[in-house]
């Protein structure tokens, strides 16, 4: 409830009690302990969540707050301009809902429940007194009203102990995913968990998502997932059993990579693995297809660029000497050499593959021999052109 439909709700109730009598609050403050106890045993009878034996914290808290709100309303018909004591508490049962871990529903059907139970209790006293049957009319909207202002105030205090707790949750969230990117030791994060409330599953995957406004995306997916946005990246925890699968089909036409699946003491190499991989993807290095990309289908690209200086070293003094030829003919190098590869030296499959007749293709073939340093034929001259290439995003067919 805003502040001003608080206020909305407060002044229609001081106007429907100002419009009764004040001298019904004498004829009402006899019974109202009778009244309490009356609207316990229908809330046990009516609202499952509460039918339990009102004892304990629970039934205390409870059991203040009927007989307040009672008194308290009673004292609005003795004097409606008097100001409310009761707020902070009724907002704090909204609260003690969400630490119970109930929705809101079972407190509604309670304060339903008790106003149902008081207004026929004070409607017989009043009868039973002698008032004019015309009050009774007026005496049940302000009841009504009334109810209606606190269930008002329990969905304040409700709503305000989520948001603490979300924040608090989410807070907890960063903590555990920046120590899985930071490559912290097993027992920080088991620490990070125990906090979170989280217990971590036998098997799980790290997910990547660059560009990422927040982590809701991720989270809502399934509420198993833990997720928070570092430096701009969305990072998630994803149990393999039961959500991975999910969380693949929800992410599809999405940036995302999933790293390996892996135990939870080696969350953080499939971390690593997936992070690396979102930086060749990045960077041109890796192409995205529709869905997200898979560390496990990725790992000679993973193996080839990752360490990428090495790579270009080599890249660079395997095929360093086709750098220098022309644009043009460097390309139709590179070509060949690669349908060689791909086909092992096989010049028909070479030519199809080209669509070159078979005596270019060994013409370009001679060429290529003369130009490079390395025996295309020997089997680790092979291997290096095969990882040059690779790093050069020279890929087969």
């Amino acid at each position: 409830m805003s502040p001003a439909d608080a206020t909305d709700a407060t002044e229609d109730v001081r106007e429907r009690i100002a419009a009764l009598p004040s001298e019904l609050g004498a004829v009402l403050r006899p019974v109202l302990p009778s009244v309490a106890d009356e609207i316990l045993v229908a809330i046990r009878a009516d609202v499952p969540e509460y039918r339990r034996p009102f004892s304990g914290e629970f039934g205390r808290v409870v059991r203040r707050g009927v007989e307040f709100s009672l008194g308290e309303f009673v004292a609005f018909v003795e004097d409606p301009a008097r100001e409310s004591q009761n707020d902070r508490m009724i907002e704090e049962l909204g609260r003690g809902e969400v630490r119970a871990g109930r929705t809101l529903d079972a407190l509604q059907s309670a304060y339903r429940t008790g106003a149902r139970v008081a207004w026929r209790r004070f409607a017989d006293v009043v009868r039973e007194d002698g008032a004019d049957a015309a009050v009774l009319v007026p005496l049940g909207e302000a009841i009504f009203a009334y109810i209606h202002r606190l269930a008002g105030l329990s969905v304040t205090g409700w709503a305000h102990e989520q948001s603490l707790r979300a924040g608090a949750t989410q807070r907890s969230r960063d903590r555990l995913v920046r120590l899985v990117v930071g490559d912290r030791a097993p027992e920080d994060l088991d620490a990070a968990a125990v906090e979170l409330q989280w217990t971590p599953p036998a098997r799980l995957a790290v997910v990547v998502v660059a560009g990422a406004d927040g982590p809701g995306d991720l989270l809502r997916i399934d509420p198993r997932i833990v997720a928070a946005v570092v430096d701009g990246v969305a990072v998630a925890l994803v149990p393999a059993r039961g959500v991975l699968a999910r969380a693949e089909g929800a992410l599809a036409g999405t940036a995302a990579v999933i790293g390996p699946v892996v135990g939870w003491a080696d969350v953080t190499r499939s971390h690593r693995r997936a992070s690396t991989l979102a930086g060749l993807v990045a960077t041109g290095r890796v192409t995205a297809g529709d869905g997200p990309v898979l560390a496990d289908r990725h790992l000679t690209d993973l193996v080839v660029h990752g360490d990428g200086e090495a790579a270009d070293d080599l890249a660079a003094d395997v095929l360093g000497p086709l750098d220098a030829e022309p644009d043009g003919r460097r390309e139709r190098h590179l070509e060949t050499l690669r349908a060689w590869l791909d086909h092992r030296g096989h010049g028909p499959r070479m030519a199809e593959a080209l669509h070159l007749h078979p005596q270019t293709v060994r013409y370009r073939m001679a060429r290529l021999r003369e130009t490079l340093d390395v025996d295309p034929e020997d089997a680790e001259a092979r291997f290096a052109l095969e990882l040059a290439l690779r790093r050069r995003g020279v890929r087969g067919g």
